[in-house]
């Protein structure tokens, strides 16, 4: 590397370092975690308290444009838990009346994430108080008990839904980025080894680098997805660009282990991992002709939202108008040694904006393989009825 190459890159190192502290001032809540400032529980017999379910209408049934709605039954749930959409420094977890993540909830993550799965199963996606972006950051006591607030309403929420809705059918448990960290500790504490774990379609769990040393540990049952048919297993992938990677040194996030009751640092270590267009656990790169499709959101012309946007506790006007059209090839696809999938550059601009650092697409980890995902989900399903 070069003097001049150096220098540059020094540069980009200081000025991404800046960023991350002003960000981290931007949502520190300020005061530590407080169980008596919390808000009321969800009580999930109140429909309202489902951002999706089959009894109210939600975006999470629309389909992009010009694939048409499913007109078959649908045979096994989707258990849906969504991401982390409160970035207020006011709270610590965020109450299930915030306006603000309601509306991202209900106008991005419904109809740019579960949809995904609505071809094939009714989706449930429970409404809870999930931890704030800045517990991911922290990695203090704080952190834990905010992150144990909200897998304590997801997992109520799952029990909810076993005893009162499922009636014994299949279902998939599905997330993305902290509703994957509940997601991986509700097959731990809620599935793998019980019942429930016959019932199992699969998990896919996206965006939030599971570690491999939870396979025979804290799961004995589920294992990790190394074909597009397995079943009872764990889908994941991490998106990052071919030159990116995970910043281990900065890297907070705690995963909790039931089976020593701590939580430990998830960075250093090996993940589970699945390329999403050959649904192989191979190194070797997949070609963009095994791309089926990118979708985008497409916001009415009135939809008043931009970054800024991302730190209020207001709604911001945002509104879902529909689904692009599936734009093909837009990628190809390697996983590496420790389980991180990287992508080439995206054709498409919308897919090459609002990356995180180090070449991070954590926010198109779902959007970016929507068709690949949507058609793998049947594949999974036909596969566990024995069709």
């Amino acid at each position: 590397m070069s003097v001049k190459s150096k220098i540059k890159s020094l540069q980009a190192k200081a000025k991404a370092e800046l960023g991350f502290r002003l960000l981290k001032q931007q949502v520190k809540p300020a005061h530590d975690f407080d169980p008596a400032q919390l808000t009321a529980p969800p009580e999930y017999q109140r429909l309202d308290h489902w951002a999706a379910h089959p009894d109210q209408h939600s975006h999470a049934l629309m389909t992009p444009a010009g694939v048409p709605p499913s007109e078959q039954d649908k045979l096994v749930d989707v258990f849906y838990i969504y991401p982390t959409l409160c970035f207020s420094k006011r709270h610590w977890n965020a109450p299930l009346d915030h306006a603000k993540t309601n509306e991202m909830i209900d106008q991005m993550i419904m109809p740019g994430q579960a949809s995904v799965y609505n071809e094939y199963a009714r989706i449930y996606a429970p409404r809870y108080r999930q931890a704030t972006f800045y517990s991911f950051l922290d990695g203090s006591t704080n952190s834990q008990q905010s992150f144990d607030v909200a897998y304590q309403d997801v997992e109520q929420a799952f029990d909810y839904y076993m005893n009162h809705l499922n009636r014994g059918r299949p279902f998939i448990i599905a997330s993305h980025s902290q509703g994957s960290l509940h997601g991986i500790r509700l097959l731990e504490q809620r599935v793998d080894g019980q019942p429930a774990c016959d019932q199992l379609v699969a998990a896919y769990l996206i965006g939030m680098q599971i570690p491999k040393d939870k396979l025979g540990r804290t799961l004995h049952q589920i294992v990790a997805a190394h074909d597009a048919d397995d079943t009872g297993c764990i889908i994941a992938y991490d998106s990052y660009g071919m030159s990116g990677s995970p910043l281990h040194d900065r890297d907070r996030v705690q995963q909790y282990y039931p089976d020593t009751d701590a939580w430990e640092y998830r960075r250093h270590k090996e993940v589970i991992g699945i390329n999403p267009l050959s649904w192989s656990t191979s190194t070797e790169i997949a070609d963009k002709r095994l791309h089926r499709g990118a979708v985008r959101l497409k916001m009415t012309e009135d939809s008043n939202f931009d970054m800024k946007h991302f730190f209020s506790d207001e709604a911001a006007g945002i509104r879902i108008k529909s689904l692009s059209a599936p734009t093909k090839e837009e990628v190809s696809a390697q996983l590496d040694d420790t389980g991180i999938l990287h992508i080439t550059r995206p054709r498409t601009v919308a897919y090459q904006t609002g990356l995180l650092p180090n070449d991070n697409y954590h926010i198109h980890d779902i959007s970016l393989f929507y068709m690949n995902l949507r058609e793998n989900v049947g594949v999974r399903v036909r596969a566990f009825l024995g069709d």
